[in-house]
């Protein structure tokens, strides 16, 4: 019995797929479909589009978040298929992590760009002169959308500390 089969059956996949393999097989698809789409909205946004240039940002901070979190998802997945060497289906393979995979682009996207806008409403991206600041919020939401798990703890804790204890436990005393 390989790996896979002691730790997930066969009929313990997400439904709509048949086999772990095809589930892999699907993630690789969207990964790659994801990149494309991202690179055609990057184009649109800077060369087809007649925008508004702060509207432009907020649409290259929301961007950044999302192949900020691309990336992780990309290379989380590829490190997890990486494990079968020759034989990439004949491990054990978490299928149950699947809305989780197919969803962190967006929601690092969302978390990457509410972070910066809380951050920067004319902080410090303000200082900076010409047409940069686009650059600026992609680059910034890259980073914040590929730690996104990290940047939701740590304005978890930064909530904690700024609530009273009773009103972070929901208790009214």
């Amino acid at each position: 019995m390989s790996q896979r089969n002691k730790t997930l059956g066969d009929d313990e996949v997400v439904p709509y797929f048949n086999s772990n393999a095809d589930q892999i097989k699907f993630e690789f698809s969207y990964l790659v479909g994801l990149f494309l789409f991202g690179c055609y909205l990057a184009y649109l946004f800077q060369f087809q589009l007649d925008l508004e240039y702060n509207n432009k940002i907020s649409l290259f901070s929301l961007l950044g978040g999302f192949f900020g979190g691309w990336v992780y998802d990309a290379k989380w997945f590829y490190r997890v298929t990486a494990r079968g060497k020759s034989n990439q289906y004949d491990f054990s393979w978490e299928s149950h992590k699947f809305y989780w995979r197919i969803s962190i682009p967006f929601l690092s996207a969302l978390v990457a760009f509410c972070s910066y806008t809380i951050v920067s409403p004319d902080a410090f991206i303000s200082t900076l002169k010409g047409h940069g600041k686009a650059k600026i919020a992609f680059s910034i939401c890259f980073i914040l959308g590929y730690f996104s798990d990290l940047v939701l703890s740590r304005l978890a804790a930064w909530a904690e500390k700024l609530l009273p204890k009773n009103t972070a436990r929901g208790n009214d005393d």
